[in-house]
């Protein structure tokens, strides 16, 4: 589908016409004037340098470059921005590891940058299927739901890193188990799942994870990148290191990689530099059973106007080298005019690309004011793209971003985000909306310095002040609750410990009765019977049975506690 994106240039084409007519009046009057000095078919041999044909040519040169710059003007576009489709396809949840491990230099440039690629060329292969997209460290997030709109997720593919996740580590089960509740067909047949990963699982219930995917009927596919023998991670400081100060190597976990593909149902891939293993994933899932799907997709246009713009430069330029006449000054003066309508025609250009940027931003705008979050988030990416220092870009990004719930990654735009000074005045509203995203993530005392910043650059702002009192009144709230639950905790410890020595009390003295039961009955025995004697040898025996088991039992309660004390917590920032 053709289309324009500035179609008001079209009426720069009435201009050809116009050019035509007057070039054909100035032969006119040109004979005319002519004619006044003797016969034109008698005076023509004595002009041999003058040629009829080289300025009909020359005008239609002119007028070809005028019309190509015209159309170009125009921007003409191919695509289409939405679209239904409806097809037979699979859904694929892609799993991309983005924890620290990620950015070891094994795989060039890194394993994540490697990931990447290999993901972007594996949806340049997808047709018909859906596809979604989750990054995970220490904490697995939907970076973008699934969907049929291969162009958003090649977009949002581009801004994955590892700083987009709050909590460094590998939790392999969690990102397993988001991915089962991500997928929108009900069909246990046609849903698969790549977990693409070093396979440093810092947690413990991966196998369990993949056992419940496969009961739902979820195929799990698994590639390990990266190297056994291991590979430092680098930093902005050296190496990375751990908290005893030593170099972290982060090493290829096959072992657990296979166990999930295996609990899975799927298969296990080792990638490698020259292959990542894609092809016999796709091949796995080309053989899974094809659902209906309908979906509005969204689609990039393609921008064209740069080949209209080239094609005219080199009309302009032939044209240059068509005279009329074999004269010196003439033909200076015939460069002197081309050359500026090159120059024109480069501004043009420049001016066309200024106008392709602040279209993705007006485009963006347009949609988040028509609450089409999702499509407006895509829109101000592709801005970025092209302007990479967008600040209108970045700030709408932000906003888009914090209406879909992803308060995280609103707040690192936020963030990183660095207010030129044509837009100084609009810092009070950036520091507003990040304290707004810390709030609905219940960081209150961040939120609440995000809004006295805000206020110190706009006092009369009354909604920030209300924000402000509120997240005040949360902060108290939250200080009281968290003392509150440090006095309970410390009563219902004391209370433990009192009912313990009490406890203990009442079992040393049903001890003694006993003891006192038991010498009681020693006693009558001694009237009677002589009293058995064991050996040293026996004793020691007994005592060494004795502290066997009670070492045994010491080691159960420590690992209960350990597995109560948290299942998934890791110092590890890898």
């Amino acid at each position: 589908m053709l289309q324009f994106a500035q179609p008001e240039y079209l009426w720069l084409l009435l201009l050809i016409p116009v050019m035509l007519i007057a070039f054909a009046l100035y032969l006119r009057n040109k004979r005319k004037a002519l004619s006044r000095f003797g016969d034109v078919k008698l005076m023509t041999p004595l002009m041999p340098a003058v040629s009829k044909s080289r300025g009909w040519f020359k005008i239609v040169l002119l007028c070809l470059a005028w019309f190509f710059l015209a159309i170009g003007l125009c921007r003409p576009q191919i695509g289409a921005m939405v679209r239904e489709m409806k097809s037979k396809g699979v859904e694929i949840i892609i799993a991309l590891d983005v924890s620290n491990s990620m950015l070891a230099e094994d795989f060039k440039p890194n394993r994540l940058e490697r990931a990447k690629l290999a993901i972007s060329r594996l949806v340049d292969r997808l047709h018909d299927d859906r596809i979604g997209l989750i990054v995970f460290a220490g904490d697995a997030y939907v970076q973008l739901p699934v969907t049929t709109d291969y162009v958003s997720a090649k977009t949002f593919l581009l801004s994955i890193s590892p700083d987009i996740v709050s909590r460094q580590g590998t939790a392999i089960g969690k990102a397993i188990s988001l991915a089962t509740r991500s997928y929108t067909l009900q069909s246990e047949k046609s849903r698969a799942l790549i977990v693409i990963t070093d396979g440093e699982d810092h947690e413990t219930d991966a196998i369990e994870a993949a056992k419940n995917a496969a009961e739902a009927g979820i195929v799990i596919y698994t590639i390990g990148i990266g190297s056994v023998e291991g590979q430092p991670i680098p930093t902005k400081n050296g190496m990375l290191k751990d908290k005893d100060g030593n170099i972290v190597v982060t090493r290829l976990n096959e072992n657990i990689l296979q166990d999930v593909a295996n609990a899975g149902n799927g298969n296990y891939t080792h990638a490698t530099n020259s292959d990542l293993g894609l092809d016999e994933v796709v091949e796995g899932i080309n053989n899974m059973e094809k659902q209906d799907l309908n979906a509005i997709v969204f689609e990039n246009f393609n921008e064209q106007f740069m080949y209209l713009f080239a094609f005219a430069l080199f009309l302009l330029i032939a044209e240059i080298f068509v005279l009329e006449r074999k004269n010196r000054w003439a033909k200076s003066f015939d460069i002197f005019k081309k050359t500026f309508l090159i120059v024109l025609l480069w501004s043009l250009s420049l001016s066309a690309w200024s106008q392709v940027d602040k279209k993705d931003v007006r485009e963006g705008v347009k949609l988040y004011k028509d609450s089409a979050y999702h499509e407006a988030e895509i829109a101000f990416r592709r801005g970025l793209e092209k302007d990479s220092t967008s600040y209108v870009s970045k700030f709408g990004l932000g906003n888009t971003l914090y209406k879909q719930n992803l308060f995280e990654q609103a707040e690192t735009v936020f963030q990183n985000l660095v207010t030129p000074p044509e837009y100084e005045a609009s810092k009070a509203k950036l520091m507003h909306n990040l304290g707004n995203v810390q709030l609905q993530q219940k960081k209150y005392k961040e939120s609440v310095e995000s809004y006295k910043q805000s206020l110190r650059l706009n006092p009369s702002d009354d909604e920030t002040r209300s924000n402000l009192a509120y997240a005040q009144l949360m902060l108290q709230k939250d200080e009281q609750q968290q003392n509150n639950n440090k006095d309970n905790k410390d009563q219902d410890k004391k209370d433990k410990q009192d009912k313990k020595d009490e406890q203990q009390n009442q079992e040393q003295n049903q001890n003694d009765k006993q003891q006192q039961d038991k010498q009681d009955k020693k006693d009558d025995k001694n009237d009677r019977q002589p009293q058995p004697k064991i050996s040293p040898q026996q004793a020691q025996q007994i005592l060494d049975a004795v502290q066997a088991d009670e070492k045994e039992t010491q080691e159960k309660v420590k690992k209960e506690k350990a597995k109560a004390a948290g299942k998934y917590k890791t110092d590890k920032n890898w």
